[in-house]
């Protein structure tokens, strides 16, 4: 993101077939992103979900900021490095504090996305004993200039100083489409996305559907 410019995304999901850990009817995060140089860019973002049986809630709000390590113009690589604090919503709930690297390698149509975290928590009410990771990658090939058809995999570890077992941690992974909607110059630049992951471990869903819409001005 160049200096000056601004992002807003909303990452929504629909769960379907409770897992053993993860009961949700549907979550959103919406991100607002601002590149204050050109290579640092602030980020807001605010978290909400409904659990099943209960009502739409505020869980977290999230400030922090991207560093841009390696630009990437056109084929290659881009590396950058993402830091936020998480403002729990809920009294009994930990803050957060999340920390990791962002790759995305492109070359021609294809391109290769990996997103790995560290979430550590703080305050007086502690949940783990070490720290949580969250890798997210995503293949994704281009047909057009309006279409791309990608794979998308999603994991968590709760806790690194007691992973458990494959089925006690997160896991999902399905197919996702891409599209650019045709804009002016000078106009907002819109983008969605939408697929189904498969739950591959009992603690998640059995199916998540995402929906992505993204404004860029």
């Amino acid at each position: 993101m160049d200096k000056g410019e601004g992002e807003i995304e909303e990452h929504g999901a629909l769960y379907s077939g409770p897992g053993e850990d993860e009961r949700l009817r549907h979550t959103h995060e919406v991100e607002g992103q601002y590149g204050i140089t050109e290579r640092f860019e602030g980020i807001l973002e605010g978290e909400l979900e409904q659990p099943i049986g209960e009502d739409l809630e505020g869980k977290a709000i999230e400030l922090g900021g991207q560093y841009e390590i390696i630009e990437r113009h056109g084929d290659g690589l881009g590396l950058a490095f993402r830091t936020l604090y998480e403002f729990a919503l809920s009294e009994d709930s930990p803050d957060e504090i999340l920390f990791g690297p962002l790759a995305k390698f492109v070359r021609g149509q294809d391109s290769a996305t990996i997103n790995t975290f560290f979430v550590g928590q703080v305050g007086d009410h502690v949940e783990i004993d070490g720290l949580e990771l969250k890798v997210n990658w995503q293949l994704k090939r281009e047909l057009n200039e309006r279409w791309a058809l990608g794979l998308e995999g999603f994991s968590e570890i709760e806790d690194l100083a007691h992973d458990g077992s494959f089925d006690e941690q997160q896991h999902r992974l399905g197919p996702v489409a891409y599209y650019e909607f045709p804009h002016a110059e000078g106009r907002p630049e819109w983008k969605a996305a939408g697929g189904v992951l498969i739950g591959l471990s009992a603690a998640v869903s059995d199916f998540t559907y995402k929906f992505d819409l993204e404004v860029e001005f």
